[in-house]
């Protein structure tokens, strides 16, 4: 009779403490209690409720509302418990490269995991992995997710497939062995399409699950991204897992594998490897990139043919105020005859400004036939490269051959409208800033740039020439910095002494909302050689800025839809503004291609 009572005890703290019975695959017939509405959302405290709304979801009979989990769950993937994943897709995967995948019956509402644990969580041999399978027009927060992942084509601890949602707060663990093209620590494919000049976020997220075995597009956080008349935003996240393998992975990135997106402020500290393109936060950029405020720490190692401390192949990604501490290693994919990219920043292609990088770089096979590598970008830069500092070493591959080029900055400037200056270097003195320099091949310089020594202090440093009238590298980068960071000091011993960058954003995109009513559109979007924006407001103006923040269009508004000419511009991502009576009245995106 005691025992019994003890065991009655025992049971009832349990409860108490929120202690959960792991799950035997039955699914409940009612919520814990609530109404669906955002005030009283259904409350979920057992796993057979959250079975029960995978099974509303994909019987298209719920998932439209809101939920709220009160308890952690546990899944028992461990006990033979293999997850359905909530939200639907239809697929046809004959072409597994390109599939074919829709919403079937997505879940398309708010999923509040209240800082709750979903634990043991075991997903097999499915379309779309994850503890959500497809969402769209939803939001999913607050939640950490804990198990693993096994094979299935869109990936994701969080969800597989995303369309026009929000994912924040959301924090993973554990191991996904998947053989998709998309696989993302929180989120497989990420999508806003159709959703013109809004956005939608990734933001607050961490991961840190490894992620083994993905073919295609391996992210820590985002696998793939796409924005199709929309914005991505991927926003204050971090990547602890280790990500790729050098024998099957192709573009694997601490944040995300490839796509299109803006990324801010994010940090990776797992280590990075693919057969092809690896990057702390990115292994491959589309067309519409940008990626600002990011950190490649130390303990992210980059591994890869084209590898970089924030980037592998860069496309037309800007990148700016961003900074690698880590080793970043280049790995030919083929043996015996192949080539390898490396640059502290990004291995291949892409545009710089107030960057730095502090990362040893080297080669690491006995096989590769060519190498490039340089302090900030192992190829020529796109359209600007400015006001960066490098002070990693640069070590020269052993078999590398004779039409190796390397660059302290960069191993070469092919064009004179690459807007090239303001580099500076610490170490290394006797490599080239840049060994081909195409506006003048007897030179190897690279204009007002120069190296820096150590100052009389440990967090000051002495340029070799003055810039901007001063010797003083801290002053000279501020100068330089086009108001696109302030330049500090590193007081706190957290940059190995080296200055700062940190960001000043304005660029209006935090602003771009889901509201119903727009006040102002722009069109076509993308578009080539006029932009044109629409509006009703009166007694306003209209300003255009670059993606350093420059403004470059101003003029007030005298008819409904305004004309810009914008044949001179170089293609890329332009933010438009609104200005009526003094404030900001509706704001976007505009991409000319």
């Amino acid at each position: 009779m005691k025992k019994q009572l003890l065991m009655t005890v025992i049971f009832a703290l349990a409860l108490m403490c929120g202690a959960q019975t792991p799950w035997n695959g039955t699914v409940a017939d009612a919520y814990d209690g609530g109404e669906g509405t955002a005030s009283n959302p259904y409350q979920i405290a057992t796993a057979e409720q959250l079975a029960l709304l995978a099974y509303q979801t994909n019987n298209g009979d719920g998932g439209d509302t809101y939920y709220i989990l009160t308890n952690d769950i546990d899944l028992n993937g461990s006990g033979g418990q293999i997850w359905n994943p909530i939200g639907t897709v239809k697929s046809d995967w004959t072409n597994p490269i390109n599939p074919v995948i829709g919403p079937s019956f997505p879940f398309r509402g708010v999923f509040n995991g209240n800082n709750h644990v979903v634990s043991d969580l075991y997903v097999f041999d499915e379309d779309v992995l994850g503890l959500f399978g497809c969402i769209q027009n939803a939001e999913v927060k607050n939640v950490t997710i804990d198990g693993v992942l096994s094979q299935g084509g869109y990936v994701g601890f969080v969800v597989g497939l995303s369309v026009n949602s929000d994912i924040s707060g959301c924090t993973t663990n554990g191991t996904i062995q998947a053989l998709g093209n998309k696989v993302g620590g929180i989120v497989g494919n990420f999508i806003a399409e159709n959703i013109a000049n809004d956005t939608v976020f990734i933001k607050d997220c961490t991961n840190n699950a490894n992620i083994h075995n993905g073919v295609f597009n391996l992210g820590g956080i985002a696998g793939y991204t796409t924005m199709d008349n929309g914005n991505v935003v991927v926003k204050n996240c971090e990547n602890n897992g280790d990500i790729g393998d050098t024998s099957n992975t192709s573009f694997a990135g601490g944040i995300v594998g490839q796509g299109d997106y803006i990324i801010r402020d994010c940090h990776n500290y797992g280590k990075i490897t693919a057969q092809s393109c690896a990057g702390g936060m990115v292994g491959q950029g589309g067309s519409l990139c940008l990626i600002q405020g990011c950190i490649n720490h130390e303990t992210g190692e980059i591994k890869g043919e084209v590898a970089g401390g924030i980037i592998g192949t860069a496309i037309y990604t800007n990148i700016s105020c961003c900074g690698n501490h880590a080793v970043i290693t280049g790995v030919p994919a083929q043996q015996y005859s192949s080539a390898i990219m490396v640059g502290g920043i990004a291995g291949a292609d892409g545009s710089f400004s107030n960057c730095y990088n502090l990362g040893e770089l080297r080669g690491d096979s006995q096989f590769h036939e060519h190498a490039q590598m340089g302090g900030i970008t192992g190829t020529c830069p796109g359209n600007y490269l400015y006001n960066v500092y490098n002070a990693g070493p640069i070590i020269i591959p052993e078999h590398a051959d004779n039409t190796s080029i390397y660059g302290i900055i960069t191993p070469a400037v092919l064009s004179d409208t690459v807007d090239v200056r303001n580099c500076y270097w610490h170490g290394n003195y006797s490599m080239y800033p840049c060994t081909y320099y195409a506006p003048n091949p007897s030179l190897h310089s690279l204009p007002n740039s120069c190296s820096f020594n150590q100052g009389a202090t440990a967090t000051s440093w002495v340029l070799n020439d003055p810039q901007y009238g001063t010797t003083d590298l801290l002053e000279a980068l501020n100068a330089g910095a086009m108001n696109q960071c302030v330049w500090a000091e590193d007081t706190e011993g957290v940059n190995s002494g080296y200055p700062i960058p940190i960001p000043i954003y304005y660029d209006g995109i935090e602003e771009i909302s889901d509201n119903d009513v727009k006040l102002a559109t722009a069109f076509p979007n993308p578009g080539h050689n006029n932009l044109n924006i629409k509006t009703d407001l009166q007694n306003a103006e209209i300003m255009v800025y670059d993606i350093m923040g420059k403004m470059i269009f101003n003029h007030e508004i005298v008819s409904d839809i305004t004309t810009i000419n914008s044949e001179n511009w170089a293609s890329g991502m332009y933010i438009w503004k609104v200005i009526a009576n003094g404030k900001e009245a509706e704001s976007g995106k505009w991409i000319k291609q």
